[in-house]
Protein backbone atom coordinates (compact mmCIF):
# COMPACT_ATOMS: atom_id res chain seq x y z
CA UNK A 1 0.00 0.00 0.00
CA UNK A 2 1.64 3.17 -1.64
CA UNK A 3 -0.07 5.52 1.99
CA UNK A 4 1.80 8.51 3.54
CA UNK A 5 3.21 6.70 5.85
CA UNK A 6 4.51 3.99 4.14
CA UNK A 7 7.97 2.89 6.01
CA UNK A 8 7.08 3.71 9.62
CA UNK A 9 6.88 0.59 11.03
CA UNK A 10 4.63 0.36 14.39
CA UNK A 11 4.90 -2.40 17.18
CA UNK A 12 1.19 -2.61 18.41
CA UNK A 13 0.64 -3.99 22.01
CA UNK A 14 -2.34 -2.36 23.16
CA UNK A 15 -5.57 -4.54 23.45
CA UNK A 16 -9.22 -3.80 22.88
CA UNK A 17 -10.28 -1.15 21.36
CA UNK A 18 -8.73 2.53 22.01
CA UNK A 19 -4.51 1.60 21.16
CA UNK A 20 -6.01 -0.65 18.86
CA UNK A 21 -8.18 1.58 16.71
CA UNK A 22 -5.17 4.15 16.45
CA UNK A 23 -2.96 1.06 15.18
CA UNK A 24 -5.38 0.41 12.40
CA UNK A 25 -5.88 4.29 11.59
CA UNK A 26 -1.86 4.38 11.39
CA UNK A 27 -2.41 1.01 9.05
CA UNK A 28 -4.83 2.82 7.14
CA UNK A 29 -2.31 5.60 5.91
CA UNK A 30 0.45 2.72 4.99
CA UNK A 31 2.23 2.21 7.63
CA UNK A 32 3.47 -1.38 8.59
CA UNK A 33 1.43 -2.35 11.88
CA UNK A 34 2.48 -5.38 13.66
CA UNK A 35 0.28 -6.20 16.61
CA UNK A 36 2.32 -7.99 19.31
CA UNK A 37 0.47 -9.76 21.10
CA UNK A 38 0.90 -12.73 24.02
CA UNK A 39 0.58 -16.21 23.70
CA UNK A 40 -3.49 -16.64 24.76
CA UNK A 41 -4.12 -13.58 22.37
CA UNK A 42 -5.62 -9.70 23.02
CA UNK A 43 -8.30 -10.30 25.58
CA UNK A 44 -10.47 -8.55 22.93
CA UNK A 45 -10.51 -12.12 20.79
CA UNK A 46 -12.15 -14.23 23.21
CA UNK A 47 -15.47 -11.40 23.52
CA UNK A 48 -18.24 -13.24 22.10
CA UNK A 49 -16.47 -15.02 19.65
CA UNK A 50 -17.61 -16.23 16.05
CA UNK A 51 -14.63 -18.79 15.79
CA UNK A 52 -12.03 -19.55 18.03
CA UNK A 53 -9.91 -16.68 18.55
CA UNK A 54 -11.63 -14.28 16.59
CA UNK A 55 -14.51 -11.72 17.43
CA UNK A 56 -16.12 -9.09 15.32
CA UNK A 57 -14.87 -6.46 18.01
CA UNK A 58 -11.15 -7.44 17.55
CA UNK A 59 -11.38 -7.83 13.86
CA UNK A 60 -13.32 -3.96 13.78
CA UNK A 61 -10.41 -2.41 15.04
CA UNK A 62 -7.61 -4.40 13.84
CA UNK A 63 -7.27 -4.25 10.09
CA UNK A 64 -4.44 -3.38 8.08
CA UNK A 65 -1.96 -5.42 10.80
CA UNK A 66 0.27 -8.37 10.56
CA UNK A 67 0.28 -10.39 13.59
CA UNK A 68 2.83 -12.24 15.90
CA UNK A 69 2.58 -13.44 19.41
CA UNK A 70 5.27 -13.01 21.88
CA UNK A 71 5.40 -14.07 25.85
CA UNK A 72 7.21 -11.26 26.86
CA UNK A 73 7.61 -12.71 30.38
CA UNK A 74 9.62 -15.39 28.77
CA UNK A 75 13.58 -15.24 28.69
CA UNK A 76 13.76 -15.47 25.00
CA UNK A 77 11.54 -12.83 24.09
CA UNK A 78 13.99 -10.08 25.10
CA UNK A 79 16.36 -10.69 22.15
CA UNK A 80 12.97 -10.34 19.53
CA UNK A 81 11.88 -7.65 21.50
CA UNK A 82 14.84 -5.77 21.29
CA UNK A 83 15.73 -6.54 17.45
CA UNK A 84 12.08 -5.59 16.94
CA UNK A 85 12.57 -2.13 18.71
CA UNK A 86 15.38 -1.15 16.92
CA UNK A 87 13.65 -2.01 13.59
CA UNK A 88 10.69 0.19 15.11
CA UNK A 89 9.18 4.12 14.57
CA UNK A 90 6.12 3.73 17.10
CA UNK A 91 5.02 1.82 20.08
CA UNK A 92 1.37 1.61 21.05
CA UNK A 93 0.88 0.20 24.81
CA UNK A 94 -2.39 0.08 27.07
CA UNK A 95 -1.49 -1.08 29.92
CA UNK A 96 -2.34 -0.34 33.32
CA UNK A 97 0.80 1.99 35.25
CA UNK A 98 3.45 -0.33 35.95
CA UNK A 99 2.74 -3.13 33.73
CA UNK A 100 4.89 -2.09 30.99
CA UNK A 101 7.66 -1.74 33.31
CA UNK A 102 7.48 -4.96 34.30
CA UNK A 103 7.38 -6.52 31.35
CA UNK A 104 10.32 -4.54 30.34
CA UNK A 105 8.16 -2.11 27.48
CA UNK A 106 8.16 0.76 29.44
CA UNK A 107 9.07 4.04 27.70
CA UNK A 108 12.57 4.43 29.56
CA UNK A 109 13.61 0.78 28.52
CA UNK A 110 12.60 1.28 24.80
CA UNK A 111 14.23 3.93 24.87
CA UNK A 112 17.24 2.90 25.88
CA UNK A 113 17.39 1.03 22.95
CA UNK A 114 16.14 3.08 20.54
CA UNK A 115 15.99 6.59 21.15
CA UNK A 116 13.78 7.65 18.19
CA UNK A 117 11.36 5.58 19.19
CA UNK A 118 8.22 7.40 19.67
CA UNK A 119 6.37 5.32 22.47
CA UNK A 120 2.35 6.38 22.65
CA UNK A 121 0.78 5.35 25.81
CA UNK A 122 -2.61 5.25 26.97
CA UNK A 123 -4.60 4.45 30.43
CA UNK A 124 -7.68 4.24 31.72
CA UNK A 125 -7.54 7.70 33.81
CA UNK A 126 -3.48 8.96 33.28
CA UNK A 127 -0.33 8.02 34.85
CA UNK A 128 -0.79 10.70 37.49
CA UNK A 129 -3.54 11.59 40.37
CA UNK A 130 -5.85 9.71 42.74
CA UNK A 131 -7.00 7.42 39.91
CA UNK A 132 -4.64 6.75 38.19
CA UNK A 133 -4.06 3.32 39.45
CA UNK A 134 -7.78 1.94 38.91
CA UNK A 135 -8.65 -0.06 36.26
CA UNK A 136 -11.36 1.22 33.21
CA UNK A 137 -13.27 0.77 30.42
CA UNK A 138 -15.45 3.10 28.14
CA UNK A 139 -18.31 2.46 30.11
CA UNK A 140 -16.50 3.49 33.18
CA UNK A 141 -15.25 6.99 31.45
CA UNK A 142 -18.52 8.00 30.02
CA UNK A 143 -19.63 7.62 33.57
CA UNK A 144 -17.29 9.65 35.21
CA UNK A 145 -16.56 12.42 32.46
CA UNK A 146 -20.37 13.26 32.86
CA UNK A 147 -20.93 12.11 29.76
CA UNK A 148 -23.66 9.80 30.69
CA UNK A 149 -25.44 12.33 32.77
CA UNK A 150 -25.62 14.58 30.09
CA UNK A 151 -27.08 12.57 27.56
CA UNK A 152 -29.79 11.72 30.51
CA UNK A 153 -30.82 15.27 30.40
CA UNK A 154 -31.10 15.46 33.87
CA UNK A 155 -32.97 12.18 34.28
CA UNK A 156 -31.84 8.59 34.65
CA UNK A 157 -27.87 8.14 32.97
CA UNK A 158 -27.80 7.46 29.45
CA UNK A 159 -24.68 5.60 28.62
CA UNK A 160 -23.76 5.46 24.19
CA UNK A 161 -23.76 1.52 23.97
CA UNK A 162 -23.97 1.08 20.02
CA UNK A 163 -20.18 2.41 19.95
CA UNK A 164 -17.28 3.67 22.59
CA UNK A 165 -17.16 7.67 22.05
CA UNK A 166 -13.90 7.63 24.96
CA UNK A 167 -12.15 4.64 23.24
CA UNK A 168 -12.67 5.54 19.76
CA UNK A 169 -11.51 9.33 20.42
CA UNK A 170 -8.52 8.12 22.84
CA UNK A 171 -7.22 6.03 19.55
CA UNK A 172 -8.22 8.79 17.16
CA UNK A 173 -5.60 11.23 19.77
CA UNK A 174 -3.30 8.29 19.53
CA UNK A 175 -2.95 8.72 16.61
CA UNK A 176 -2.76 12.25 15.51
CA UNK A 177 -0.43 12.92 17.87
CA UNK A 178 1.77 9.64 16.88
CA UNK A 179 1.87 11.17 13.04
CA UNK A 180 2.58 14.66 14.53
CA UNK A 181 5.57 13.23 17.19
CA UNK A 182 6.99 11.73 13.68
CA UNK A 183 7.03 15.11 11.47
CA UNK A 184 8.76 16.32 15.19
CA UNK A 185 10.99 13.43 15.10
CA UNK A 186 12.09 14.52 11.79
CA UNK A 187 13.04 18.12 12.62
CA UNK A 188 15.06 16.79 15.67
CA UNK A 189 15.68 13.26 15.25
CA UNK A 190 14.39 12.76 18.54
CA UNK A 191 11.50 10.52 19.31
CA UNK A 192 9.29 10.92 22.47
CA UNK A 193 7.03 9.17 24.88
CA UNK A 194 3.07 10.53 24.11
CA UNK A 195 0.23 9.62 26.97
CA UNK A 196 -3.35 9.80 27.00
CA UNK A 197 -6.24 8.36 28.80
CA UNK A 198 -9.82 7.26 28.22
CA UNK A 199 -10.87 10.09 31.11
CA UNK A 200 -8.96 12.53 29.27
CA UNK A 201 -10.64 11.88 26.14
CA UNK A 202 -13.84 11.83 27.33
CA UNK A 203 -13.44 15.31 28.68
CA UNK A 204 -12.13 16.61 25.57
CA UNK A 205 -14.88 15.57 23.34
CA UNK A 206 -17.20 17.71 25.48
CA UNK A 207 -16.68 20.55 23.83
CA UNK A 208 -20.09 21.81 24.93
CA UNK A 209 -20.86 20.23 28.45
CA UNK A 210 -16.56 21.02 29.87
CA UNK A 211 -16.96 24.35 28.82
CA UNK A 212 -17.72 27.38 31.25
CA UNK A 213 -18.13 31.43 31.50
CA UNK A 214 -17.17 31.40 34.84
CA UNK A 215 -18.56 34.84 34.87
CA UNK A 216 -22.11 33.15 33.74
CA UNK A 217 -21.73 29.62 34.87
CA UNK A 218 -19.65 29.55 38.11
CA UNK A 219 -22.67 29.94 40.64
CA UNK A 220 -25.43 28.00 38.86
CA UNK A 221 -22.98 25.38 39.29
CA UNK A 222 -22.08 25.67 42.63
CA UNK A 223 -25.47 26.01 43.52
CA UNK A 224 -26.24 22.80 41.84
CA UNK A 225 -23.35 20.87 43.45
CA UNK A 226 -24.67 22.38 46.41
CA UNK A 227 -28.32 20.94 45.73
CA UNK A 228 -26.78 17.61 45.04
CA UNK A 229 -24.49 17.18 48.23
CA UNK A 230 -27.64 18.07 50.43
CA UNK A 231 -29.64 15.27 48.01
CA UNK A 232 -27.17 12.46 49.20
CA UNK A 233 -26.47 13.43 52.32
CA UNK A 234 -30.57 13.06 52.62
CA UNK A 235 -29.94 9.75 51.30
CA UNK A 236 -31.87 10.99 47.99
CA UNK A 237 -31.42 9.52 44.33
CA UNK A 238 -29.31 12.12 43.05
CA UNK A 239 -31.07 11.88 39.08
CA UNK A 240 -34.48 12.93 41.01
CA UNK A 241 -32.48 16.07 41.90
CA UNK A 242 -31.42 16.55 38.56
CA UNK A 243 -35.06 15.90 37.27
CA UNK A 244 -36.38 18.91 38.92
CA UNK A 245 -33.71 21.07 37.59
CA UNK A 246 -35.83 22.50 35.31
CA UNK A 247 -34.03 25.90 34.95
CA UNK A 248 -30.79 24.05 33.62
CA UNK A 249 -29.83 25.81 30.30
CA UNK A 250 -29.05 22.62 28.25
CA UNK A 251 -32.19 20.72 29.29
CA UNK A 252 -34.56 23.57 28.84
CA UNK A 253 -32.92 23.62 24.90
CA UNK A 254 -33.02 20.49 24.22
CA UNK A 255 -36.59 19.63 25.51
CA UNK A 256 -37.91 23.67 23.79
CA UNK A 257 -36.06 22.65 20.09
CA UNK A 258 -38.45 20.78 17.90
CA UNK A 259 -35.99 21.50 14.94
CA UNK A 260 -32.85 19.00 16.34
CA UNK A 261 -34.57 16.29 16.91
CA UNK A 262 -36.08 12.61 15.19
CA UNK A 263 -39.66 12.42 14.42
CA UNK A 264 -41.62 9.51 13.79
CA UNK A 265 -43.28 9.77 10.07
CA UNK A 266 -46.29 8.41 8.71
CA UNK A 267 -43.95 5.42 7.76
CA UNK A 268 -40.50 5.40 9.71
CA UNK A 269 -38.78 8.17 11.35
CA UNK A 270 -36.81 10.86 10.17
CA UNK A 271 -33.96 12.99 11.67
CA UNK A 272 -34.14 17.23 11.33
CA UNK A 273 -31.02 18.91 12.11
CA UNK A 274 -31.19 22.97 12.02
CA UNK A 275 -28.44 24.70 13.93
CA UNK A 276 -29.44 28.23 13.04
CA UNK A 277 -32.52 30.51 12.36
CA UNK A 278 -31.92 30.43 8.67
CA UNK A 279 -32.58 26.72 8.66
CA UNK A 280 -34.91 26.49 10.91
CA UNK A 281 -37.49 29.07 9.19
CA UNK A 282 -36.54 27.19 6.21
CA UNK A 283 -38.16 24.03 7.90
CA UNK A 284 -40.90 25.98 9.90
CA UNK A 285 -42.30 27.37 6.27
CA UNK A 286 -41.91 23.64 5.19
CA UNK A 287 -44.12 22.52 8.30
CA UNK A 288 -46.72 25.08 7.77
CA UNK A 289 -46.01 26.61 11.50
CA UNK A 290 -45.45 29.52 12.89
CA UNK A 291 -42.70 30.54 16.01
CA UNK A 292 -41.31 33.62 16.38
CA UNK A 293 -38.38 32.18 17.89
CA UNK A 294 -37.01 31.91 14.51
CA UNK A 295 -37.58 35.07 13.20
CA UNK A 296 -34.49 36.63 14.42
CA UNK A 297 -30.83 35.91 14.24
CA UNK A 298 -30.89 33.85 17.46
CA UNK A 299 -32.92 30.95 19.01
CA UNK A 300 -34.52 32.46 22.14
CA UNK A 301 -36.80 30.11 24.20
CA UNK A 302 -38.61 32.50 25.69
CA UNK A 303 -40.30 34.60 23.28
CA UNK A 304 -42.75 31.02 23.93
CA UNK A 305 -43.74 30.47 27.17
CA UNK A 306 -43.77 26.89 28.32
CA UNK A 307 -47.19 25.86 27.21
CA UNK A 308 -47.35 27.71 24.11
CA UNK A 309 -43.76 25.85 23.36
CA UNK A 310 -45.28 22.50 24.30
CA UNK A 311 -48.74 22.81 22.01
CA UNK A 312 -46.23 24.43 18.83
CA UNK A 313 -43.41 20.60 19.36
CA UNK A 314 -47.09 18.75 20.15
CA UNK A 315 -48.14 20.08 16.69
CA UNK A 316 -45.04 19.37 14.79
CA UNK A 317 -44.97 16.05 15.85
CA UNK A 318 -48.23 15.20 14.82
CA UNK A 319 -47.42 17.62 11.32
CA UNK A 320 -45.12 15.04 10.82
CA UNK A 321 -47.29 11.94 10.95
CA UNK A 322 -49.46 13.55 7.84
CA UNK A 323 -46.33 11.92 5.37
CA UNK A 324 -44.07 9.21 5.07
CA UNK A 325 -40.08 9.58 5.34
CA UNK A 326 -39.16 9.79 1.45
CA UNK A 327 -42.14 12.42 0.64
CA UNK A 328 -40.31 14.78 4.11
CA UNK A 329 -37.21 14.10 2.83
CA UNK A 330 -37.88 15.70 -0.53
CA UNK A 331 -39.41 18.85 0.66
CA UNK A 332 -36.57 19.54 3.41
CA UNK A 333 -33.94 19.07 0.55
CA UNK A 334 -35.89 21.31 -1.94
CA UNK A 335 -35.80 23.98 0.71
CA UNK A 336 -32.10 22.86 1.67
CA UNK A 337 -33.02 21.29 4.92
CA UNK A 338 -30.60 19.11 7.05
CA UNK A 339 -32.50 15.90 7.44
CA UNK A 340 -32.59 11.85 6.77
CA UNK A 341 -34.05 8.84 6.89
CA UNK A 342 -33.41 7.10 10.46
CA UNK A 343 -31.93 3.75 9.02
CA UNK A 344 -30.55 0.56 10.00
CA UNK A 345 -26.94 -0.39 10.05
CA UNK A 346 -27.85 -3.05 7.73
CA UNK A 347 -29.50 -1.17 4.69
CA UNK A 348 -26.05 0.79 4.57
CA UNK A 349 -24.27 -2.35 2.92
CA UNK A 350 -25.68 -1.43 -0.30
CA UNK A 351 -26.94 2.38 0.31
CA UNK A 352 -25.43 3.63 -3.04
CA UNK A 353 -23.63 6.67 -0.62
CA UNK A 354 -21.70 4.06 0.84
CA UNK A 355 -20.80 2.48 -2.81
CA UNK A 356 -20.28 5.09 -4.83
CA UNK A 357 -17.36 6.81 -2.02
CA UNK A 358 -16.00 3.28 -1.42
CA UNK A 359 -16.76 3.52 2.66
CA UNK A 360 -16.88 0.03 2.84
CA UNK A 361 -14.29 -2.63 2.29
CA UNK A 362 -13.90 -6.39 1.31
CA UNK A 363 -11.22 -7.86 2.72
CA UNK A 364 -10.28 -11.52 3.02
CA UNK A 365 -10.20 -12.94 6.17
CA UNK A 366 -7.46 -15.93 7.52
CA UNK A 367 -9.86 -17.46 9.37
CA UNK A 368 -13.32 -16.25 8.34
CA UNK A 369 -13.46 -15.47 4.80
CA UNK A 370 -14.48 -12.50 3.15
CA UNK A 371 -15.52 -9.70 5.83
CA UNK A 372 -16.92 -6.15 5.17
CA UNK A 373 -16.15 -3.64 6.95
CA UNK A 374 -16.15 0.54 7.26
CA UNK A 375 -13.24 1.48 4.89
CA UNK A 376 -10.87 4.39 5.89
CA UNK A 377 -13.42 7.86 5.91
CA UNK A 378 -10.16 10.22 4.35
CA UNK A 379 -9.27 10.38 0.74
CA UNK A 380 -5.75 11.55 -0.13
CA UNK A 381 -4.24 13.57 -3.32
CA UNK A 382 -0.87 12.30 -1.54
CA UNK A 383 -0.87 8.30 -0.96
CA UNK A 384 -3.98 5.44 -0.80
CA UNK A 385 -5.85 5.02 2.50
CA UNK A 386 -7.57 2.35 3.83
CA UNK A 387 -5.67 -1.03 4.03
CA UNK A 388 -6.92 -4.02 2.21
CA UNK A 389 -5.34 -6.26 4.92
CA UNK A 390 -7.99 -8.36 7.45
CA UNK A 391 -6.78 -8.32 10.90
CA UNK A 392 -4.37 -10.91 11.64
CA UNK A 393 -5.26 -14.47 13.17
CA UNK A 394 -2.96 -15.00 16.78
CA UNK A 395 0.30 -15.32 15.45
CA UNK A 396 -0.30 -15.65 11.72
CA UNK A 397 2.77 -13.51 10.36
CA UNK A 398 5.33 -14.60 13.58
CA UNK A 399 7.55 -16.40 11.50
CA UNK A 400 7.70 -13.90 8.80
CA UNK A 401 8.24 -10.62 11.18
CA UNK A 402 10.99 -12.39 13.08
CA UNK A 403 12.78 -13.37 9.49
CA UNK A 404 12.62 -9.92 8.57
CA UNK A 405 14.26 -9.27 11.82
CA UNK A 406 17.15 -11.60 10.97
CA UNK A 407 16.80 -14.68 12.71
CA UNK A 408 17.36 -17.94 10.83
CA UNK A 409 14.48 -21.04 10.49
CA UNK A 410 16.42 -22.73 13.15
CA UNK A 411 16.05 -20.26 15.48
CA UNK A 412 12.28 -19.28 15.33
CA UNK A 413 11.69 -23.20 15.18
CA UNK A 414 13.80 -22.82 18.83
CA UNK A 415 11.56 -20.11 20.12
CA UNK A 416 8.12 -21.90 18.95
CA UNK A 417 9.43 -24.69 20.83
CA UNK A 418 10.18 -23.32 23.96
CA UNK A 419 7.03 -21.34 23.82
CA UNK A 420 8.83 -18.01 23.62
CA UNK A 421 6.78 -17.48 20.28
CA UNK A 422 3.31 -19.20 19.32
CA UNK A 423 2.52 -19.32 15.85
CA UNK A 424 -0.51 -19.36 13.64
CA UNK A 425 -0.82 -23.35 12.07
CA UNK A 426 -2.73 -22.28 9.09
CA UNK A 427 -0.41 -20.90 7.22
Amino acid sequence: MEGVLKGVRVLDFSEYIAGPFAGELLADLGADVIKVEPPMGDFWRHTTPVAPGESRGFMGVNKGKRGISLDLKHPSARAILERAVRSADVVLTNYRPGVAARLGVDYEALAAINPRIIYCENTAFGTRGPYSERAGFDLVSQAMTGIMAFEGAGGLPHPIITTSPTDLAAGMFMAYAVAAALYQRELTGRGQRIETSLFAAGLAIQYRPMFSIERLDRTPRERLLATVARARAAGRRVDEVLGEQSSRTDVVMRRNNPYYRVFETKDSYIALACLNNRLRRAAARVLEVEDPRVEGDEFDVDLLGPDESLVLRELISATFTNRTTDEWVELFDAAGVPCGPVRLTAELFDDPQVVADELLVELDHPVMGTVKMANSPLKMSGGETGSRRASPALGQHTREVLGELGFSAEEIAGFEAERAVRTWKGD
